[in-house]
């Protein structure tokens, strides 16, 4: 292995014969050295071959960066050194190196002839300046002047980049919370007690908003029903869109009444504007037990914006099975809809639309309208609530809380 001064030796030699194609291999400690490369050694190092026949190995640690020259550099460099400095023959040079793909260098002549001549239009035109209000400029200072700056592609605003960069660290932030996360959840099923405790003290005091989409995807993969509920229970203290959607959904969707209920209550403890638009739209649903559901719900939350949408569903439509027994046909119907299989013909079940008076229903409006009851009367409660809207006086039952 050669020194580093015996590197700078080869390099001196090298530049000084120019008659075979050499690249450039910059080195980590701020050298180059130049030369061909003969070949790559098993532990990556470059076996390099100077342009007088001296060789040189490199290891691979050395090298920052190898640089191919073109087969066209001996030649520029022979015609460099032998080049007047005027504008006629930087500009000759400056083509010659555009034909032979020599970009770097074509551009080093193009600079130096506007050292010689600054409105040079040729050469201003060549390197990517504009005639702007009287000044030569480039795109990016006109851009610039403009407020723009070159980010990502393209042109945009200092106010679109520090928004693309608050949202690139926001992304990053996500990444290394789910990282944790996951860590962290490892660390609840470890045998060692200390490990799991400082696990669920550090979940515990997760507030932090980047960390929200993490914690829906940790919910969300959670096959333990108490660390479900552990989830669940972070949800509220990190203020952010993403936990609300997904406490409203766990609202309608999970199974257990006391669970749905400690969701609506995580989303009462947020203290933010609570969007009733996933309960509305479930008061719709063909399936009799989620219209009560979101009714339920409704009433907890207290928006009295739900108060038209909870009259249209006073009284329901929905598929239930027939009760009735003819001949060699049998039926049987369970109240709640859970016990009966309905009239069957041979194998196949019955069943029939019919309208289902919904008593949560009734009671969400009775609390939301104060202690108005129109019973199932969708009618009495539409001529009421018109009223309310002429009169201008209703009262928000949430006021006084």
């Amino acid at each position: 292995m050669k020194t580093t001064s015996c590197y700078f030796a080869l390099l001196l030699i090298a530049v000084a014969s120019n008659h075979a194609r050499a690249d450039v291999f910059r080195l980590a400690d701020g050298g180059e050295v130049v030369g061909q490369l003969v070949e790559r050694g098993s532990a990556g190092e470059y076996l390099v071959k100077t342009n007088l026949g001296a060789s040189v190995t490199l290891a691979k640690e050395q090298v920052t960066e190898h640089v191919r020259q073109s087969e066209h550099q001996p030649e520029y460099d022979a015609r460099s050194r032998a080049l007047p400095d005027t504008v006629a023959a930087h500009q000759a040079m400056a083509d010659w190196c555009k034909q032979q793909q020599l970009s770097e260098q074509a551009t080093h002549h193009l600079e130096r002839i506007l050292q010689l001549d600054p409105d040079d239009e040729p050469a201003r035109t060549s390197l990517g300046y504009q005639r702007h209000q009287g000044k030569w400029l480039t795109r990016d200072e006109i851009m610039a002047e403009r407020g723009m700056r070159f980010y990502d592609g393209t042109y945009r605003t200092a106010q679109d980049i520090a928004l693309r960069e608050r949202n690139k660290a926001n992304e990053n932030a996500e990444i290394e919370w789910l990282r944790q996360l996951k860590l962290w959840r490892g660390w609840l099923d470890s045998r060692r007690i200390d490990r799991a405790d400082e696990a669920q003290v550090e979940i515990n005091r997760i507030k932090d908003p980047r960390a929200a989409s993490s914690l829906v995807k940790m919910l969300d993969g959670e096959r333990d029903e108490d660390l479900r509920l552990m989830w669940m229970s972070v949800l509220p203290q990190v203020r952010h869109p993403a936990t609300m959607r997904k406490l409203i959904q766990l609202s309608i969707d999970e199974p257990l009444h006391d669970t749905r209920m400690q969701c609506i209550e995580y989303l009462l403890s947020m203290d933010e504007q609570i969007d009733i638009e996933p309960y509305v739209k479930a008061l719709k649903s063909k399936d009799n037990l989620t219209v009560n559901i979101a009714a339920e719900a409704l009433g907890a939350i207290g928006n009295p914006e739900a108060i038209s949408p909870l009259i249209e569903a006073l009284v329901t439509r929905h598929r239930v099975p027939i009760a009735a027994s003819t001949g060699n046909m049998s039926a049987s119907f369970s109240p709640d809809g859970t016990g009966g299989g309905g009239l069957s013909a041979g194998n196949k079940p019955q069943f029939v639309i019919e309208p289902m008076e919904n008593p949560i229903v009734r009671q969400a409006l009775v609390k939301l309208s104060g202690d108005q009851d129109h019973g199932f009367n969708q009618t009495a409660w539409r001529r009421w609530f018109v009223n309310q809207q002429i009169q201008h006086d209703f009262v928000d039952p949430r006021r006084d809380q």
